[in-house]
C-alpha cells in the first residue's frame, strides 16, 4: 500500500483525495472526509485505524456504495476498484459490485441481521444472488458457509434467528454472508466490537484464515493499533477526516512519521510499563465539521508551530518507508529518543 516505488500492476483498490459530505438544509454540506487516500493490492491486508469520528466507517460506506442511505455523498476524489471508477456510480452499478466483488462485515452484528428472518433465509438470499440454485442446493451451501466460519451444529443454527445467537455466533453469520458470493475484497468494519477478548481473537483468526483460503484482499477497520499490527500488512491512519500516515505495519510501529500515529502507539495499554503512568493523547479529538485551520492535529501535537496552525491540512508525502501528512516528519525521530 502507498509505496513510493512505481507500480507494475494496477492496485485492486485505489482511493485518491476522497471528499465526503452530509447534506444539510439550504444546500449546505457538512464535510466528514476531505483527504482520504488508500491503496490496496490483490490479496493484501490493509488496516484503517483512528479514533471515533475520524471517518473510518464513512470511508467504508463509500467503498460499498451505501453513502446515499445515510444522507451523504462523494463530493470529489476517486474510488477505483479493479480498473473501474466507482465514485459517482449509479446504484445499478453498485448492485453488481456490492457483495459480489466487495464483501462487507458491518460494525454491529445485531444490527446487520434481520431479526424476523432465520439465518438460513438470509444466507440463501446472498447465495442465490449470484447463481441458480435449487432450494436444497442453496440450503446445503448455507450450511457449508456456517461450517467454513467454524459454527458447530450448522443445521440447527440455520433455523435460528439473530436474538437466539450469541454475539460471537452472530458475527460469524455476518462473516458467512459477506463471503457467500466469493468477493475479491472483504471489508471488516471493527468486527470485534462488543465481543469479549477470547471471542475477539477467534474472530480475527477466522478472518485471517478465510482471507488466505479464499485469496481475498482485506480492509480491517479498528481503533486498536495492536489489532491492525496483528492482522495486516499495511496500515492507513486517519484523523479528523484525513489520511495522516500510511505504509507498512512494521515501519509505522517502529518509526512513525506523524505525531498522531506515535500518540496512538504510546497510549496502548499493552505497551504500558508497570509503575509508570500511561502516556495519553492530550486534548480532545476534532469534532466533525469543526476542524481547526491548518493541520487538524496541531492542538494536540508537541511539534506544532505557527506553520502548522496557519497552513492547510498537509497532504501525504513520502518520508522514510511510508507516507506522512506532517511537515515535521523528519523531526519525529526526536520523539523516539
Amino acid at each position: 500500500m502507498c509505496q513510493q516505488k512505481e507500480r507494475e500492476i494496477e492496485p485492486l483498490l485505489e482511493v485518491k483525495d476522497l471528499c465526503i459530505s452530509f447534506g444539510k438544509g439550504g444546500g449546505r454540506k457538512l464535510p466528514v472526509i476531505d483527504a482520504a487516500n488508500l491503496s490496496l493490492d490483490q490479496r493484501q491486508a490493509v488496516g484503517i485505524v483512528g479514533e471515533s469520528g475520524s471517518g473510518k466507517t464513512m470511508l467504508c460506506r463509500a467503498l460499498i456504495g451505501t453513502l446515499p442511505r445515510h444522507g451523504a455523498g462523494i463530493v470529489s476524489g476517486t474510488v477505483r476498484f479493479d480498473g473501474q471508477e466507482l465514485a459517482g456510480a449509479p446504484e445499478r452499478v453498485w448492485r453488481g459490485i456490492r457483495g459480489r466483488e466487495i464483501g462487507y462485515i458491518p460494525q454491529s452484528s445485531l444490527a446487520g441481521l434481520n431479526p424476523v428472518l432465520t439465518v438460513e433465509t438470509q444466507l440463501v438470499e446472498s447465495i442465490t444472488a449470484v447463481g441458480s440454485f435449487s432450494r436444497q442446493e442453496a440450503r446445503q451451501e448455507a450450511a457449508g458457509l456456517l461450517e467454513k466460519v467454524r459454527i458447530p451444529r450448522a443445521q440447527q443454527v440455520l433455523k435460528a434467528r439473530s436474538h437466539q445467537l450469541s454475539g460471537g455466533m452472530r458475527q460469524r453469520v455476518m462473516i458467512a454472508a459477506a463471503i457467500a458470493q466469493g468477493p475479491k475484497l472483504l471489508i471488516a468494519d471493527e468486527p470485534t466490537t462488543a465481543l469479549d477478548v477470547t471471542i475477539q481473537r477467534e474472530i480475527l483468526s477466522l478472518i485471517t484464515q478465510l482471507r488466505q483460503e479464499l485469496n481475498m484482499a482485506l480492509i480491517l477497520v479498528s481503533h486498536d493499533l495492536a489489532v491492525i499490527e496483528e492482522v495486516c500488512d499495511d496500515v492507513m491512519v486517519m484523523y479528523a477526516g484525513a489520511s495522516v500516515e500510511a505504509g507498512p505495519v512494521a515501519a509505522l510501529s517502529k518509526a512513525p512519521r506523524h505525531p498522531y500515529t506515535r500518540a496512538l502507539r504510546v497510549s496502548r495499554v499493552d505497551r504500558a510499563v508497570p509503575g509508570q503512568d500511561l502516556e495519553a493523547i492530550p486534548g480532545d479529538a476534532a469534532s466533525v465539521g469543526s476542524w481547526p485551520a491548518g493541520c487538524r492535529f496541531w492542538p494536540r501535537c508537541a511539534l506544532a508551530d505557527e506553520a502548522c496552525r496557519r497552513d492547510t491540512q498537509p497532504a501525504l508525502m513520502p518520508t522514510a518507508q511510508q507516507l506522512s501528512a506532517c511537515i515535521h516528519a523528519e523531526r519525529m525521530a526526536e520523539l523516539e529518543q
